[in-house]
């Protein structure tokens, strides 16, 4: 934004507020408030999640979604086009991309449904028919515990009540069973499995039709995908973007210097600080949709949705050419969103303050961390939910549940070149019902359109072009699909007693996308051991599981099959401590001089041939060193490391397995996780030996991120 602009819009924003309210104050009596049709402006809508689709057209997994008219930016505007997040790899979702080379499609599906123009489907199916009620049914269905049967993917009328599948309209009924015709068998038996929202079945149906063996959709067939879809239920043609055709796998860098890799990830994985950045690993080279592209540089209006910010909002601008197509269309008003709540594993710190809760300023922050080029051409407006009139009853009972408000903090943004607006975005009948407060889709889109018609009308200069800016980095790595064929075949070659502890291995290693396949070259199988007979020790450590190099075996004590939750952290420990291999010749312990106080732990390496580890030889040395075990002088395979009698320590095998384990979730090992928050302490504020501490657990951090878990 030029500095002419600023000054102008800062001296506008009161009277722009007040207009939106008093257009806000008028909307249920008036509900065309602001014109008798749909502005014509042409709109680009992206993000993710329920955000999107609740500010497209309401969130359809709502009962009475069907029963009021429709509100939200896809009734409020004429030609809206969508760009949807596609590193979804949570839920039915993804169940999918763990079997299937595909992105994930859950966004896509909510944004389907979001976009269906009833009057469309009144004129195709009947003013009188229950079309949408199916289709909202059909779309939301989850099987659960079992597997959906051949009938109900050819017809998918048949989940439905009597009453409601003898409505159904003939052509309707022919339309859907219409995605599902012709699957190729290899592709039926990867959709046959429990748990899945029928709505996925038929997107992936649909989009891999004509596909014969298990490769990635090409944008044309994706895109021919979604048409067949949108057209069974009435969205209107070319609307729908799935940002890219290619899959990837969001990974997370968080402010301590750990990397994980996993959208549904950080929503289970309480790090306890901020995020700092992400980025997208992807299957090939990426290339975003280029009907997306081009709806982009032609918008007069460009919006973000409400959504979380690091898995819905920057995944979308992180794609090769979407930011670039933003930039490069500098008459559109751009209009940011800002989230109501917080999201814990996200937006639940803050990274500029060290402490919980966020600012709206930060949400803008976080975008120029992450995209090269930061926000420039990005922001005009940044439009917020104004809690003022909410009784402070309903914001305590969400504090209660750990959910906060994301204020706006008016000073900080406008410093940052964006404009901000506050407005009352709630429906003031859901909280007084429900004690609830959420994005009301009308009152969204009606804001988003007053905005705009102020903003276009007192635009006072150009706004100048942009140099250059440089194209983000992109990672490569195997599909999350791709990279489970690899994880189950070389499970496959380990002796596991039974087939339920097998699939629990597997469902923990598709949990943890950190864990390499080659991880697991290391151990021969697993064994589970009665109590009896476990042989390590409880004096030090209350790990029930770990690595027998003699064997080659993981031992899990019985009570991890027992207790929930327990069989993940323990398994995670000894899967860590596997990666050493045989790398101990022979352990001891060195009584050092008489009255000195302590004694020397002693290890001998096997030379770098023998030792059957994930680690070279320099890399074990400075993890060696990093346990704190120092090199005798004139023996090069020996460490020792001086502990004070009567006290104990971390041998460096186990601490591995701790370190290992507490990088793929610090909730595996709550006690180095305590140890571990000294990271998040500036130097300042710490005492000297604290500072040194810090130093080494930050060497420690980067030694797993780059030689365990090869993050760049």
């Amino acid at each position: 934004m030029s500095h002419s602009s600023r000054a102008a819009w800062t001296a506008a924003r009161s009277s722009l507020e007040n207009w939106v309210e008093g257009v806000l104050s008028r909307l249920e009596e008036y509900p065309r408030v602001l014109g008798s049709a749909p502005a014509k402006a042409r709109v680009v809508v992206l993000g993710g999640g329920t955000g999107l689709s609740t500010v497209l057209g309401g969130n359809s997994a709502l009962p009475g979604w069907v029963d009021p008219p429709a509100g939200g930016l896809a009734r409020e505007f004429s030609q809206v086009h969508v760009g949807v997040c596609t590193t979804d790899d949570g839920g039915s979702t993804g169940e999918l991309v763990r079997r299937l080379p595909m992105i994930g499609i859950g966004d896509t599906r909510k944004v389907m449904l979001s976009m269906v123009d009833r009057s469309a489907l009144a004129r195709r199916y009947g003013p009188d028919s229950s079309a949408l009620k199916i289709i909202q049914q059909v779309f939301l269905h989850r099987f659960g515990e079992r597997s959906p049967s051949r009938a109900e993917l050819r017809d998918p009328v048949r989940i439905l009540g009597p009453a409601l599948r003898k409505a159904c309209p003939a052509g309707l009924r022919a339309a859907l069973a219409g995605l599902a015709s012709g699957m190729a068998p290899w592709l039926e038996e990867r959709l046959r499995v429990p748990g899945h929202c029928l709505g996925n079945l038929l997107m992936t149906a649909a989009i891999f039709r004509g596909i014969q063996s298990p490769r990635p959709p090409a944008m044309t067939e994706l895109e021919r995908g979604l048409s067949a879809v949108g057209g069974a239920i009435g969205v209107p043609p070319g609307r729908i973007h799935a940002v890219t055709a290619t899959p990837g796998s969001l990974v997370y860098e968080y402010a301590n210097g750990v990397v994980a890799t996993g959208q549904s990830r950080a929503a289970r994985a309480r790090r306890g600080c901020a995020v700092r950045r992400v980025w997208i690993s992807f299957a090939s080279d990426p290339k975003a949709s280029p009907a997306l592209v081009q709806a982009l540089r032609a918008a007069d209006l460009i919006v973000y949705a409400p959504g979380s910010l690091y898995s819905s909002m920057l995944p979308v601008l992180l794609v090769p050419g979407v930011v670039e197509a933003i930039r490069a269309n500098r008459r559109a008003v751009k209009i940011l969103g800002a989230n109501l709540w917080i999201q814990e594993g996200e937006t639940d710190m803050s990274f500029r303050e060290e402490s919980r809760g966020f600012w709206v300023s930060e949400l803008i922050e976080a975008y120029g961390r992450n995209i090269p080029g930061g926000i420039a051409g990005l922001f005009d407006v940044a439009l917020a939910t104004s809690l003022d009139t909410v009784p402070g009853s309903i914001i305590r009972n969400y504090a209660l549940e750990g959910k906060h408000p994301i204020h706006l903090d008016r000073a900080r943004v406008a410093a940052l070149g964006v404009m901000p607006v506050e407005a009352s975005l709630f429906s003031s009948d859901r909280w007084q019902r429900d004690a609830m407060i959420h994005h009301d889709p009308a009152r969204f889109a009606a804001a988003i359109r007053t905005v705009y018609q102020g903003l276009s009308r007192r635009r006072v200069a150009p706004r100048p072009g942009l140099a250059r800016v440089r194209r983000p980095a992109i990672q490569r790595g195997p599909s999350a699909c791709e990279r489970m064929e690899d994880v189950v075949a070389a499970m496959a070659k380990k002796a596991v007693p039974s087939s339920a502890l097998r699939g629990a291995l597997e469902d923990f290693l598709w949990r943890n996308p950190d864990v390499l396949p080659e991880h697991l070259a290391y151990f021969d199988g697993v064994r589970v051991v009665p109590d009896a007979q476990w042989k390590r020790s409880r004096e030090w450590d209350n790990v029930l599981g770990y690595y027998d190099p003699d064997t080659k075996r993981i031992m899990l004590h019985e009570q991890v099959l027992q207790k929930p939750g327990a069989l993940g952290p323990n398994f995670a420990v000894a899967l860590g401590e596997s990666l050493l291999g045989r790398y101990i010749a022979r352990k001891w312990w060195e009584e050092e001089a008489p009255g000195a106080g302590y004694r020397a732990y002693e290890i001998e390496l096997r030379p770098p041939s023998r030792r059957e580890g994930f680690l070279p030889d320099a890399s074990l040395r400075n993890y060696l060193r990093l346990a704190q075990m120092l090199p005798r002088t004139g023996a090069s395979l020996r460490y020792f490391r001086p502990v004070p009698k009567g006290t104990g320590f971390l041998p460096c095998g186990i601490l591995f397995g701790l370190a290992f384990a507490w990088a793929l979730d610090s909730a595996n090992v709550p006690a180095l996780d305590y140890e571990m928050q000294i990271l998040q302490w500036p130097a300042a504020r710490l005492l000297p030996y604290q500072v040194r501490a810090r130093a080494r657990h930050r060497e420690l951090v980067r030694f797993f991120r780059a030689e365990v878990f090869r993050h760049a």
